[in-house]
Formats: structure tokens, C-alpha cells, sequence
């Protein structure tokens, strides 16, 4: 994940409060961490990501046009300078809206130069700074604010716990973006209450690696699931993408779920979730995305297929390959090609057991060489050793099914 910093979230609620005077909310922008190669994933942020440079953060205000002319050129400690002798002439109930804008301005500037050098200490500052704008915007009246600096806090602590303490922070985080998701939805904010949810459940899952994996995914794909639903009724075309990214999003933490909890049931609802996202895009809508979800939902489907032998999973496993390596005809990224050729050749290695042994064997055997042939040692050695196995498993079944059949010429002479 990349790191995240103010920006993102100061256009997208001055856009908010824009957008609201026209009575039109636009809904939604996580992490997709890193998936192992066999399972790929969009490579697309289903969380919005906070902008290193700065954006426009006077807001028509004069007495903070200067500090942020300073900051838009980069003069992060001047501008700091500048507000910390602002915020002494101001009072925390005469000036309570003015001082939680500079306070949040002074957290911005510590957390841009916590990239230039005593990182701790400034990212330790800048959550003073936040901490102390959120209880002054609290009041419902400063919502779009309040929300705001919620969001700056919840990325700060996401940055800290890279440094330290990561189930502190991390937990932090997920409290902090839980908070946000309750006040947008009290202001009837679709947008911005998906955002927060999301964020939460990215937090919760990057918790999963630390332990208490179960809860953690659970709460994470509860998250995700809630986040999908808030904008269920939205139209805009930006909310629709954003929900696509939370729905795979969810589906990958469902699969993750599947190796601590109820396995069949999160594995289902992890193909419930591609398949959603697939019925969202429709077949002529982002082409690579769609690929790689198909193949995804193919490889779900033949684990079910392994635990349950239900020839209909395996069935659909095989339509939705079919379907992925068509889409991945003239795919600019061979690895996705080559994944979606390994899962089909697992795919029709099963299916051989039903009909047409032979024939599917062989034609098994062709889409693992070709795999093989774009993955390469390094990134990709952990599935191109997978695919090699699984090549040296299917020739030994073709072999079989030679000899059974010279055994059964020689019976019939």
C-alpha cells in the first residue's frame, strides 16, 4: 500500500461540499495488499490514497493563505513555524473553527516531513495536532471537517504502524475510520461513509497477519461487505467502479477468511463476491479487470469443486476460464495470461475424470507449457513450480490412460 497523505481527502470533501449544494453525492474510493501469484488481484486501491503534494487547503480562508502558499511550495517547515504561532493567538471557543484548521494544517506539515527525516517525532506531532482538530471539530455543525481531519488521523496512524507498534496503530486506524463511517452516515454522506468502512477493513486486514487472524478477517469482511452496500442504490459512475473495488477486495479477504473459518461457506461467498463484481462490469466494461476476476472466481470454484465433487461448480469453473483466457487474447501482462492458462489447465485436468480423458489431458498439458513458458524464476517461482508439478502430474495421467488402452487391445486379440 502506498503511503497516504492529505491531499485525497481534502479534494474529496471540498468536492463533497460542493457537490451537496447541488443535492448530488458522488459515493466511494482499498488495499488491496499483496496477493500471492495465484491469486491476482486488480490493481487498483479500493481505498483512496492520501496525495504526497500538496492541494489547496486555504478554503477562501485569508489568515491561512499564507501558511498554505508555503506549504504549496513545499516550505513544510516555515509553514509550520508560521501556525505554531497562529494557533497561540487563538482561542480553543472563540475560534474554535479557525484553530482546528490550523491545528490540522500543523499535523499535514509534520507528516510531510516525517518523509525527510526524524519520521517518528513528526508523525508523533502531527497526531497531537489531528487528535486535538478532531475534538474541536466534533460539533456536528464542522461535519465535513470532522470527517476530514478523521481521515488525515486514520492514514497517520497507518504510517506510524509501519514504523512501530503496528497492532497499536493498526487497531488505531480502524477505530479511528470506524468513528468516520458513523458520522458520514449521520450526515447521510454515502461517499464518504464507504470510504471509512473500507479503510477499516483494509486496517483489520493487514491486523490478520499479525494475529487473531479469524477475528480480524471476519471484522475485515464485514467492513468491506457494509462499505459494498452503502452505495448499492448509487448510479454514478465513480461510485460503481469504487464498489467493483470493494466487492473483489472482499472477495480476496473471503478467500483468506477460508483457511481459519467455516471453509466451504467463505470460499461461497468469496465467489458470490467476484460474481457480483463480474454482473457490475459487464462483458465489455474494463476488460483486464474482468479477466482477472474470472480467473479468480474459476480457481474458488475448483476448490469448492475439490471438497464437494459437485460437477456444476466444475462446470462453471470451466465457463468462467473459457471466458478469461478470451479476455486475456491481447493481455498487455503475460503473468495474467499465464495465470489464467495454469488455472484452466487445472481446470481440464479435472474434468478429463468426466469426459473426454484423453483429449482434455492433452490439452491440459499445452496451457501448463505455455504458462511455463512466461513465468520465470523469482517473482513468479512459487506458482511456476506449482505449474511444473501439476505438468509432471498430468503427463503421468496420459501415460495411464496409454497403457489401459494397449491393455485392453491386447485382451480384445
Amino acid at each position: 500500500m502506498p503511503q497516504i497523505l492529505s491531499v485525497g481527502w481534502l479534494y474529496l470533501f471540498i468536492a463533497v461540499m460542493i457537490i451537496s449544494v447541488v443535492r448530488i453525492f458522488f459515493k466511494l474510493r482499498t488495499i488491496q495488499n499483496e496477493a500471492p501469484m495465484d491469486r491476482p488481484v486488480i490493481k487498483i486501491e479500493p481505498m483512496p490514497a492520501r496525495n504526497k503534494e500538496q492541494g489547496d487547503l486555504s478554503e477562501g480562508d485569508p489568515l491561512l493563505a499564507a501558511s498554505d502558499d508555503l506549504v504549496r511550495q513545499g516550505r513544510y517547515s516555515e509553514a509550520l513555524r508560521s501556525l505554531e504561532q497562529m494557533v497561540e493567538n487563538l482561542s480553543p471557543t472563540e475560534n474554535r473553527e479557525t484553530m482546528g484548521k490550523v491545528l490540522f494544517r500543523i499535523g499535514a506539515c509534520h507528516s510531510r516531513l516525517a518523509t525527510r527525516g526524524d519520521k517518528i517525532q513528526h508523525l508523533l506531532k502531527a497526531g497531537e495536532a489531528l487528535r486535538e482538530a478532531v475534538r474541536l471539530f466534533a460539533p456536528a455543525r464542522y461535519r465535513v471537517h470532522y470527517l476530514r481531519a478523521l481521515g488525515e488521523l486514520a492514514g497517520l496512524y497507518e504510517d506510524l504502524a509501519r514504523q512501530k507498534n503496528p497492532v497499536e496503530y493498526l487497531t488505531q486506524s480502524a477505530r479511528t475510520c470506524e468513528t468516520g463511517a458513523e458520522a458520514a452516515s449521520q450526515g447521510g454522506l454515502d461517499l464518504p461513509q464507504a470510504m471509512f468502512l473500507a479503510r477499516s477493513g483494509s486496517a483489520y486486514r493487514k491486523l490478520a497477519t499479525y494475529g487473531e487472524a479469524q477475528q480480524n478477517l471476519r471484522k475485515a469482511a464485514d467492513a468491506f461487505k457494509k462499505a459494498a452496500a452503502a452505495l448499492e442504490d448509487v448510479e454514478e459512475e465513480a461510485a460503481l467502479r469504487e464498489r467493483i473495488n470493494i466487492l473483489k477486495v472482499l472477495g480476496d479477504t473471503c478467500v483468506e477468511l477460508a483457511a481459519y473459518f467455516q471453509r466451504a461457506d467463505s470460499l461461497a461467498w468469496a465467489v458470490r463476491s467476484y460474481e457480483s463484481v463480474l454482473a457490475l462490469m459487464g462483458e465489455g466494461q474494463y476488460p483486464r479487470e474482468r479477466g482477472v476476476v474470472l480467473t479468480e472466481a474459476g480457481r474458488i470454484l475448483l476448490e469448492i469443486y475439490d471438497s464437494e465433487k459437485s460437477p456444476a461448480h466444475l462446470r462453471q469453473a470451466l465457463r468462467y476460464l473459457r471466458d478469461a483466457l478470451q479476455a486475456a487474447g491481447g493481455e498487455e501482462d503475460p503473468i495474467r495470461k499465464g495465470m489464467a492458462m495454469a488455472v484452466m489447465g487445472d481446470a481440464l485436468s479435472r474434468y478429463a475424470d468426466q469426459k473426454d480423458r484423453r483429449e482434455n489431458l492433452h490439452r491440459a498439458v499445452k496451457l501448463y507449457e505455455s504458462a511455463l513458458g512466461i513465468f520465470k524464476d523469482g517473482v513468479q517461482a512459487e506458482e511456476r513450480e506449482r505449474v511444473r508439478a501439476a505438468l509432471a502430474e498430468t503427463v503421468q495421467k496420459i501415460a495411464g490412460v496409454g497403457e489401459g488402452e494397449s491393455g485392453r487391445e491386447g485382451e480384445g486379440t
